[in-house]
């Protein structure tokens, strides 16, 4: 019984298992460094994509503060006034149209769909962004205040 029991323990402290051992330690330190590898570059993607966000909405935001401080009526009212002609652009094709046709007998004017639908997502742009210009004039001014 003994040969087999050192034959045993030969084996599981033996060179071999020594040798395996070191083998499972190297294959899991480096699926730990890959881990970590992965998760730094992750860290840094989030860093660099929040650095862009806030030098996007920095550039957007000079913008509008060159705008507003023009000397031009022009280049200060240009937003307003695009929003103005928007909501004509609409009331023009949702209610003063529809109108002229049924109750006039005017002919209908006929525009392709894809033609209505640039019109729309253009108002929607413009519109949008107005609003998001006096919302960021707003927060500047109350940041100017305090």
């Amino acid at each position: 019984m003994s040969g087999i029991a050192g034959l045993l323990a030969s084996i599981f402290t033996g060179p071999l298992v020594k040798e395996v051992l070191a083998v499972i330690e190297r294959v899991q330190k480096a699926r730990l460094d890959r881990a970590a590898m992965e998760a730094e570059l992750k860290r840094a993607i989030a860093a660099e994509l929040a650095l862009l966000a806030t030098t996007e909405i920095e550039a957007r935001r000079d913008v509008i503060v060159a705008e507003l401080r023009g000397e031009s009526w022009l280049q200060r009212t240009w937003r307003p006034l695009v929003a103005v002609t928007f909501a004509a652009v609409i009331v023009f094709y949702g209610l003063i149209l529809p109108i002229a046709v049924d109750w006039f007998g005017a002919p209908p004017v006929r525009i392709g769909d894809t033609l209505l639908g640039w019109i729309m997502t253009t108002v929607n742009i413009a519109i949008g962004g107005y609003i998001g210009g006096r919302t960021l004039e707003k927060v500047a001014r109350s940041f100017r205040a305090s």
